[in-house]
């Protein structure tokens, strides 16, 4: 029995991934039981850090009672966010405060929404399947993409922050150019190495750029938490269909 186990955690909760661990090259179970954040994990989330991603990727994984074949920093972002939400409403509730425009009324109010009520987009296997590969319009080719993750997104960044620094003359955007290079998997069957990826890239028709980007969008939504909230104006009653955001609440609440 591991060292976590033996503790007596006030708050835990057994949860089940979107996408049921069946979309990653290690065998994985999609069962993970996570344990409330203490005053230590919060620490740690405040303290400086260049990549906020593995910041919150190491302490969701802190919290888990068993660690995952998988990484939670190379996890696809739904499930990275579905751990982030249980996590949150594991240790602090699911009351979370929202300030939005009531479009009945007109008025700005401070609503009380429950994360618990987000839905939960389940996995689809032959969807799945069936969004990673896409025909470009214009030029036909047939490329193959891969969901995004944490790492992705944090590499992403950084390595454009190192293009810009080491080409401050050019006159291109390197976001894209990374952004592509990190989720094209295969193009027309075929896996290009760096230099015959970037070729290719440069290449590509501007519609196709902007398919593959939003396919990618595409994949990555097909699991994970459901945004989407329903809460009650306090001022006069009406119905408001709005969205969930990340804010200072999520971490600090103030309805506790």
């Amino acid at each position: 029995m591991t060292e976590e186990r033996q503790t007596n955690y006030t708050i835990g909760e057994g949860v089940e991934l979107p996408s049921k661990g069946l979309i990653y090259d290690k065998k994985m179970s999609p069962g993970v039981e996570l344990r409330s954040m203490t005053a230590r994990d919060e620490m740690k989330r405040l303290s400086p850090s260049t990549s906020q991603f593995k910041l919150l990727a190491d302490i969701i994984e802190g919290c888990m009672i068993e660690k995952p074949a998988v990484h939670v920093y190379d996890m696809a972002l739904g499930d990275y966010e579905f751990l982030l939400h249980k996590l949150r409403v594991i240790t602090y509730g699911g009351s979370y405060k929202l300030t939005l425009r009531c479009p009945h009324c007109g008025e700005v109010v401070d609503v009380t929404a429950n994360l618990e009520d987000l839905g939960i987009k389940e996995f689809d296997f032959d969807l799945f399947n069936e969004k990673r590969i896409i025909s470009l319009p214009k030029s036909g080719h047939v490329v193959a993409i891969k969901f995004q993750t944490p790492r992705m997104l944090d590499e992403i960044e950084a390595k454009t922050k190192e293009m810009r620094r080491k080409y401050k003359d050019a006159d291109i955007s390197f976001d894209i150019l990374i952004l592509l290079s990190s989720v094209i998997d295969s193009v027309d069957g075929e896996k290009l190495d760096q230099v015959k990826l970037e070729s290719f890239i440069n290449k590509l028709p501007a519609m196709d750029m902007t398919k593959i980007i939003n396919a990618v969008d595409e994949l990555n939504a097909l699991i994970g938490v459901n945004n989407d909230l329903v809460v009650d104006c306090n001022k006069c009653g009406g119905e408001v269909h709005t969205s969930f955001r990340y804010g200072p609440e999520f971490f600090r609440p103030t309805t506790i």
